[in-house]
């Protein structure tokens, strides 16, 4: 343990901010609101999860996470990062507001269904996150009054959850950013054994950059992203569980609305119960390539560190790259000819990508 986490709590993926890193009334009176309440109801991998995982117990391995959990986890370190920098109190609090609210618009089962909402009532969780920002939505309210109340620059806000505010070192528009560095270790706990990597450690180490101990931290961080998106987002269960999420919705279409994307997973599931029962299926790749009506071509990615870029200029959308490739994945007894597009963006690494196709 470095010196700067001595006397710091654990970082526990279950319960990641403790009460002195929300002491900050603003940051408590928002995670009371039913915006941020709702999303202790929309899994972090989406369709992943449950097919992952169809009967959690609790235990390391075999638990489900969610996006209020992982938002709780990104907030901590946008905390942890002011506090290393010295940032003043104003600061502090917007970016900490920031990183709590970032997954404030992620619709039930998050990115395996953001898609069809997409194609059908045109929202996605950017616009849906403006809404609830601006109060533009009922469910909004509580939060857009939280902010103005407590002087937030609501405009500079969305900018900063958005990407399109440089500073703060990257951390919300690059490559090495809070939402990636929390995302993809909570990810990696679904995997054994257990991450060697805290998110606090990573943190410190790309906000320091002190030594080869630091460049290697960050370093083994980027090869977790590739081993996660390999093992887990990308792999054949990773694929079929978001295409039977979409291609369940895409079928009963009609059974939904605009509103519902700002709706839970209990109360999809209610519209959707068979969806349910494909995902939890004791032999779920089976049943899911039954059900599907199309091969798929997927979008996966490889993340990659080039050596020759020095870490210590901070250039880390030169340094830390990714290359983007196409999978295609059959489905037995088909002769549909029709390809079904998937699209998977976990950790909104296309967001980050409009400088082009192979920006880090």
């Amino acid at each position: 343990m470095t010196a700067e986490l001595i006397g710091r709590p654990h970082f526990n993926f279950k319960a990641p901010l403790d009460a002195a890193a929300a002491a900050d009334p603003l940051l408590s009176r928002l995670i009371g609101t039913p915006a941020f309440a709702r999303l202790s109801n929309v899994r972090f991998l989406g369709g992943i999860d449950y097919a992952r995982i169809p009967a959690p117990n609790g235990r390391p391995g075999s638990r489900r996470y969610t996006r209020y959990q992982h938002s709780l986890g990104v907030a901590r370190l946008a905390l942890l990062y002011a506090e290393l920098r010295g940032l003043p109190p104003d600061e502090r609090r917007l970016i900490g507001a920031a990183a709590l609210l970032h997954d404030i618009g992620h619709a039930p089962l998050s990115h395996s269904l953001e898609p069809v909402f997409k194609e059908a009532f045109r929202i996605d969780h950017h616009l849906a996150t403006a809404d609830v920002l601006f109060g533009r939505v009922p469910l909004g309210a509580e939060v857009h009054a939280a902010l103005r109340e407590a002087g937030i620059d609501v405009e500079r806000l969305a900018a900063v959850i958005e990407g399109r505010e440089e500073g703060h070192d990257g951390f919300f528009a690059g490559p090495i950013n809070f939402d990636t560095i929390e995302g993809i270790l909570r990810s990696h706990t679904y995997e054994k054994p257990a991450p060697r990597l805290s998110p606090e450690t990573v943190t410190m180490a790309a906000t320091r950059r002190r030594d080869a101990a630091d460049r290697d931290t960050v370093d083994e961080f980027w090869r977790c992203k590739d081993m996660v998106y390999g093992n887990i987002i990308n792999c054949e269960k990773g694929m079929l569980a978001d295409a039977v999420c979409q291609d369940a919705m895409r079928r009963e279409i009609g059974r939904f609305t605009r509103a519902d994307y700002l709706s839970t997973e209990r109360k999809l599931f209610a519209k959707l119960p068979e969806l349910r029962a494909l995902l939890t299926a004791p032999h779920f790749e089976r049943e899911a390539r039954r059900a599907l009506t199309a091969p798929l071509r997927a979008r996966t990615r490889r993340f990659f560190t080039d050596p020759t870029i020095d870490f210590f200029a901070r250039d880390d959308r030169a340094r830390y790259r990714q290359k983007r490739s196409e999978r295609i994945l059959e489905v037995r007894e088909l002769t549909d000819e029709r390809i079904e597009e998937l699209r998977q963006d976990l950790f909104n690494d296309a967001r980050r990508d409009r400088e082009g196709p192979d920006l880090f």
